[in-house]
């Protein structure tokens, strides 16, 4: 079972790569700001096969939930900040 749960880590890493892509090269704003959003879900999910590998679930879990609320509460500040402002290429 760890083999697996560590192949998912490595899958998600990778596939994490390809959004700090679109984070970094981005053509708009909105992308740059979908591409933080997929970072930040993929982060949450490694937080959490990383407690399933340690064995501490109970303290992962926790971690994520905050870490969840402050990447929500950033992610419409964002939104809100650049919203009605031309972001075209």
């Amino acid at each position: 079972m760890t083999t697996f749960i560590m192949a998912l880590t490595v899958g998600i890493a990778l596939t994490m790569l390809v959004s700090l892509y679109r984070l970094l090269h981005g053509p708009t704003l909105w992308d740059r700001l979908s591409g933080l959003g997929l970072v930040g879900t993929k982060t949450i999910v490694l937080v959490l096969l990383m407690g399933r590998i340690t064995g501490r679930e109970d303290i992962f879990v926790d971690i994520t939930l905050s870490y969840t609320l402050i990447s929500f509460i950033g992610a419409l500040a964002l939104a809100k900040y650049f919203e009605g402002k031309e972001t075209g290429p």
